[in-house]
């Protein structure tokens, strides 16, 4: 049985002026009955850490009641080819022009051919950050573009964040994201630590820096889930939460573990003198 109420978040990939931080991350509540946006104030800033602003319809009534079996949709997955396609660009990207600045070129070589890291001209200088899974399956390639000086992503005038499927425009891709490095687990026993966090340049660099570990990413705040981590249970694992995530990933961690996982999630961030959704990066270097 499934509800339909009169008011949602708008599911389309289009952003506004949040009223609360100034920035083009504002989701808005639309009317599915006139499928018109609400007024400016409805809505939740995607700035979940930095802004949080999130306002609600004052009411919000259930509109139908209806009864469907949905379908089972088949993720779809990139042909290993396409690691060399994205590899052998003329131009090198931003994110290596800064690891080679601040690391020794042998380890940021290693760091490279570890990760499988590629580069896409959908901007220029862009990175590519693939997940591939355990059995060496391209889940997906998430393009993201940084600053070559200090290491930061490019937000303005936009979020510099996309997908190889959509630079190929492959329309029908249907994307099942997986952790970033988990075919590297092949590479380690089960009595080896894994360490998450959420950006793929921190998890890449925490690599050079600690190499006695295993370091994956989420890729988002929202990665934090047993849907991508079931894959490493079997694993003792350490959680490191961007700071003011701290709450919800220990939650998380705190549930999964009541189901066999072995996470530690570590408040190190949350007392930290770094602006809030900073992380390991910030805080060592």
């Amino acid at each position: 049985m499934n509800q339909l109420y009169k008011y949602s978040l708008d599911k389309t990939s289009r952003k506004f002026i949040c009223p609360n931080c100034n920035k083009k991350s504002f989701v808005k509540f639309i009317d599915n009955e006139t499928n018109n946006y609400l007024n400016e104030a409805n809505g939740r800033c995607d700035r979940e850490s930095k802004c949080g602003y999130f306002k609600k319809p004052t009411s919000n009534c259930i509109t139908s009641t209806y009864n469907y079996d949905p379908k089972v949709i088949q993720p779809s997955y990139h042909n290993k080819t396409i690691l060399q396609q994205f590899s052998n660009t003329r131009q090198q990207s931003n994110f290596i022009t800064y690891l080679l600045a601040n690391f020794a070129p042998q380890n940021v070589s290693q760091a490279i051919d570890k990760y499988k890291i590629g580069t896409s001209n959908y901007w220029s200088f862009a990175t590519v950050f693939w997940q591939i899974d355990s059995q060496n399956v391209i889940h997906g390639g998430k393009i993201m573009l940084y600053n070559r000086d200090t290491g930061g992503r490019i937000k303005e005038p936009f979020n510099h964040v996309s997908w190889v499927h959509k630079q190929l425009k492959i329309n029908d891709f249907v994307l099942q994201q997986c952790l970033f490095g988990l075919h590297l687990i092949n590479s380690i026993s089960k009595n080896d630590i894994i360490c998450i966090t959420e950006s793929e340049k921190t998890a890449i660099i925490l690599s050079i820096n600690f190499p006695n570990y295993l370091w994956l990413a989420t890729g988002s705040k929202s990665g934090f889930k047993e849907s991508l981590l079931q894959s490493i249970k079997d694993y003792k694992i350490i959680a490191y939460p961007d700071k003011t995530e701290f709450n919800k990933w220990n939650t998380t961690a705190t549930l999964l573990n009541k189901k066999g996982y072995q996470i530690q999630c570590s408040n190190l961030l949350e007392n930290i003198d770094i602006e809030n959704g900073g992380d390991l990066v910030d805080y060592l270097f």
